[in-house]
């Protein structure tokens, strides 16, 4: 094989079904049980109020961009077949606002806390979502979509 040939992703990648909203759930919860059996001093202040703003406007882009989807009739779910190529805000400013959604939440959720620990939520969360989810939909949106998706793709940008 040529080295500079690509390579296809090991089959455990390509066979593991990520279901993001269940990955964003399980991390907060992990994460939130290893803030509070931590010693780490609780403060109220400032920093629950900006977190408190990141996690309505991650909540509030990820609604509104899954309610585009439901009233465009095609599917949230990464492994399904879409039926519409949507190029609306929020997606024409990113082409992934459910996930950004969800990991500007979990840091919004880790500021509210003030937990170092749960910063590792929207940190797993986007590297999972970034190099496992993402690619496989792009693939689908490519072969559904062809040049249309690769000219959106070189319009706007994968997160921001």
């Amino acid at each position: 094989m040529n080295s500079t040939e690509p390579q296809a992703p090991s089959t455990v990648l390509t066979t593991t079904k990520i279901y993001p909203p269940i990955l964003a759930g399980g991390l907060l919860l992990v994460t939130l049980a290893l803030h509070f059996m931590l010693p780490e001093e609780r403060a109220v202040g400032w920093g629950q109020v900006i977190g408190l703003l990141f996690v309505v406007f991650g909540a509030g882009v990820s609604c509104f961009a899954a309610a585009i989807f439901q009233a465009r009739d095609t599917t949230k779910n990464p492994y399904g077949e879409p039926a519409a190529f949507v190029v609306q805000p929020p997606y024409t400013w990113t082409r992934n606002p459910m996930y950004l959604g969800l990991t500007t939440a979990l840091f919004g959720l880790a500021l509210f806390f003030s937990s170092i620990v749960m910063l590792a939520g929207p940190a797993v969360f986007f590297a999972v979502i970034d190099r496992i989810v993402i690619p496989r939909e792009e693939e689908t949106m490519e072969r559904l979509f062809g040049k249309d998706y690769l000219d959106y793709t070189n319009r706007v940008r994968r997160w921001i």
